[in-house]
């Protein structure tokens, strides 16, 4: 398979995958669906983040196969144009070469004509024999005629260097257009493969284009799901805690009823005027921590730093995300109204800032202070995933009206 086709084909898969994953819109009507839906909307930002990652490998890929394919271009018409300047060249030197033989040819012409002319007062009237009978003796004959021969042979070479000089020529100029060829075809092909490169760039640029717009559509649908999830969460808080307060209270009112069917009535003689010293069994405020004394909690747990700066906790609270419930029923007051010194419960799977809660525990912690403009509260903790498992471990998170507050 060729290489535009290669990269062709993973970009079409790519596209393919974004646009199924743009048709996945959910919603969740419970904390649960909400927080799944959560899960798979992060799940699929981080694949699309890959292919990101992998398209831009591609175009920086390109990109350098587009810039070393420009600079063969460039040194190929830097090549084309010393070839045009050397054929130029050898053009007019081929052109200066065959004026040259012209003219040696029009010389040895003119010889041979001169001595082919007839003489009135010649003996035999040609100019060749009339000067080789014209000798002196042998001896002259002989050198007049290795004279002559020799002007002949002369000019003759002459012409021969002439004509070489110019074949030789001749082949240079081919030999330069035939490079110049060569040139101008590898100089089409490279302009060809810089279009295909260029083309798979422009491709893997809408790749990513179109992955990103993927990430900013999950971005919203993941703010949409997280209010879902907020939304549910608060509701069946609200629903656990009026459940719980609910028992509470039908308890509280059974335990009176049945203290005051077993509890005989004292006289007006042993029976004091004044009940000030009483004491009720819930406390000024109604409260019922239960067991408070100490830290029962198992250490390096959520729960066991909450109950060490939140003394007035119950020790048999149950897990973070039951805390809740489990002051309510105790008497105290269980709300979304954040407030410092008061302790915020989260449900299981509840985000906590960027990190979520356990999804069968949920977490605990206790409030240091609340920004009501910002809407945010700061936290210490513990547990077992801190680098201080003991704490305190401090962290603002916002949205704090989602949160359920336990307050003292």
């Amino acid at each position: 398979m060729s290489f535009k086709k290669t990269i062709t084909t993973t970009i079409a898969l790519g596209l393919l995958t974004a646009s199924v994953l743009s048709t996945n819109v959910v919603s969740a009507a419970t904390s649960s669906e909400a927080q799944e839906a959560i899960t798979a909307n992060k799940n699929a930002t981080n694949d699309l983040l890959k292919q990101i990652e992998s398209a831009n490998t591609e175009v920086i890929g390109l990109d350098q196969k587009i810039s070393t394919n420009a600079s063969k271009i460039a040194d190929q018409e830097a090549a084309i144009t010393k070839a045009n300047n050397q054929i130029e060249s050898l053009s007019g030197q081929i052109t200066d070469a065959q004026k040259e033989v012209s003219k040696r040819t029009v010389v040895l012409k003119k010889q041979l004509v001169t001595l082919q002319e007839k003489s009135g007062d010649a003996v035999s009237g040609n100019v060749y024999v009339d000067f080789l009978l014209n000798s002196n003796d042998l001896s002259d004959l002989v050198s007049r005629s290795f004279t002559i021969n020799k002007l002949n042979q002369a000019s003759k070479e002459a012409l021969d260097d002439v004509n070489s000089a110019k074949a030789k020529l001749s082949g240079l100029k081919t030999e330069q257009e035939n490079t110049k060829a060569s040139l101008v075809a590898t100089k089409t092909d490279l302009e060809k493969q810089k279009a295909n490169l260029e083309s798979l760039k422009s491709e893997a640029d809408q790749k990513q284009t179109a992955l990103s717009q993927k990430i900013n559509d999950n971005k919203d649908e993941l703010t949409a799901l997280q209010a879902d999830f907020d939304k549910a969460s608060t509701e069946e808080a609200d629903a656990a805690a009026k459940k719980a307060a609910d028992a509470a209270a039908k308890k509280a009112a059974d335990d009176a009823n049945n203290a005051k069917k077993d509890t005989p009535q004292p006289t007006s003689i042993d029976t004091p005027s004044d009940n000030k010293g009483g004491t009720s069994v819930f406390g000024g405020s109604g409260k019922v921590a239960g067991n408070s004394a100490g830290n029962s909690y198992a250490w390096g747990q959520c729960t066991w730093y909450v109950k060490s700066v939140a003394p007035w906790a119950g020790n048999n609270w149950g897990n973070g995300a039951q805390w809740g419930a489990s002051a309510a029923a105790a008497g105290f007051t269980v709300n979304h109204i954040p407030a410092a010194g008061a302790i915020v419960s989260f449900a299981g799977g509840q985000m906590v800032g960027s990190w979520a809660a356990d999804g069968t525990y949920g977490h605990v912690a206790y409030v240091q202070s609340y920004d009501a403009a910002a809407g945010t509260i700061t936290i210490t903790q513990g547990g077992m995933g801190f680098s201080n498992p003991a704490g305190p471990n401090t962290q603002t998170i916002s949205n704090a009206g989602a949160f359920t507050y336990i307050h003292n």
